[in-house]
């Protein structure tokens, strides 16, 4: 068990029997409570029981999400709500590389609902992990680029409309 410093624990109920998804899945959220104060809170602030299943391989893990800890058990506890998809998606998510809400936007993961949907919300919020740190860097120098070049354009274009509509004025 390791303690956050924002007293939130990660139990991984198995130990050193786990199976790798389910050690992904702690390793992820000890991070995850450890160094953003949000995916903190949000761990914090559920409370329930969410299966994430590797539909392909049959496999299935349970967080359950209690006052000061999270448990990381192996497999699937009946009625709680499922994030379901092929082993490699569900490891990407696991492992910090593809943030869960993008995985479903995409259709990558999908979710079955049971009892008390908003943990399958807060467990999201709680292994989510910021786009730059599953981004290629390439992708990430291409959009700021980008981001660059049009604030560039829009800003030479709104100085070039001033100064035309300014002499118009002055000649006026």
């Amino acid at each position: 068990m390791v303690a956050a410093s924002v007293s939130v624990a990660v139990e991984l109920a198995a130990g050193n029997e786990a199976s790798g998804l389910a050690c992904m899945l702690a390793s992820l959220l000890e991070d995850n409570v450890r160094d953003f104060r949000s995916r903190s809170l949000a761990a914090r602030l559920t409370r329930g029981d969410v299966v994430l299943l590797a539909s392909d391989r049959g496999v299935a893990v349970t967080l359950s999400f209690r006052p000061g800890e999270i448990l990381v058990e192996e497999g699937a506890v009946p009625g709680a709500p499922v994030l379901a998809g092929k082993w490699l998606d569900l490891t990407k998510v696991c492992s910090g590389q593809r943030s869960p809400i993008a995985a479903i936007a995409a259709r990558e993961l999908r979710v079955t609902t049971g009892r008390g949907m908003r943990v399958a919300a807060g467990a999201g919020v709680a292994l989510s992990v910021p786009r730059s740190f599953y981004e290629d860097k390439g992708e990430v120098l291409a959009r700021r680029r980008r981001v660059v070049i049009i604030a560039s354009v829009v800003l030479t274009a709104v100085l070039v409309t001033g100064i035309v509509f300014g002499r118009r004025r002055r000649t006026r």
